[in-house]
């Protein structure tokens, strides 16, 4: 289905098995649900990885890029809890971004989702733009992809550091895709055509193309209902 909203903060890390179970305790009691509570966040899901270079993946969408950088989110993030500063130790080689969503279609929301990081070559972003926006329709069509999104990350608000997040080295991801699916089969299928490296590179992608397929693990969600 469509995300819920008109930008996205988007998470990459790894985190040793050994600190899983802190890990697991903090975002799915603290970190998740104290992030619903905020305006403006719609819904939060945490995959972990089945064939990927980082361990989790996160995706909150929200309503605009306005409340990752509005005074309700960075008071949280300035004013983190003990436990917050404790186990964001435990979380290694973060790749994030606070993400405009150019691109969302689909009908459901897929038990696993294939993540693409990437980079436009200067000058040649509107090639990728055209590229990704005529690609994903016909992905969505694939037996047993449900949905595709892609984001565009802003810079100026990926790159601002808050206390919680002070001395961690985090890279920013310019251009992200997501496709969602009923199985890593499918998604693996729909990493070819045009959304492999080559077909990308020809149209404007620059440099390593990194891929990785997630198995969906937790949602909560403001949304009607309760859908996740």
């Amino acid at each position: 289905m469509p995300l819920a909203g008109k930008a996205v903060m988007i998470n990459w890390s790894d985190v040793s098995p050994e600190d899983r179970p802190a890990y697991y305790e903090w975002h799915n009691r603290e970190h998740m649900p104290g992030a619903m509570d905020l305006p403006g966040f719609q819904r939060g899901r945490r995959y972990i990885a089945v064939d990927a270079d980082r361990d989790f993946f996160n995706c909150y969408e929200v309503d605009d890029l306005g409340v990752l950088t509005g005074t309700a989110y960075r008071t949280k993030v300035n004013n983190p809890s003990e436990l917050t500063l404790k186990t964001n130790k435990l979380m290694r080689n973060s790749v994030r971004g606070l993400a405009m969503v150019q691109l969302s279609l689909g009908k459901g929301v897929g038990g696993f989702a294939l993540t693409l990081r990437l980079d436009a070559e200067p000058g040649r972003e509107q090639a990728l733009h055209r590229h990704l926006s005529q690609a994903l329709p016909g992905i969505v069509a694939m037996p047993d992809i449900l949905a595709a999104h892609y984001f565009i990350s802003d810079m100026p608000s990926s790159t601002y550091v808050p206390v919680e997040r002070k001395g961690r080295v985090t890279i920013v991801p310019p251009w992200a895709v997501m496709v969602e699916g009923t199985n890593a089969a499918s998604l693996e299928g729909a990493c070819g055509g045009a959304l492999s490296e080559e077909a990308l590179g020809a149209h404007g992608a620059k440099g390593p193309v990194v891929r990785g397929i997630y198995r969906h693990e937790i949602s909560m969600s403001k949304l009607p209902g309760g859908a996740t």
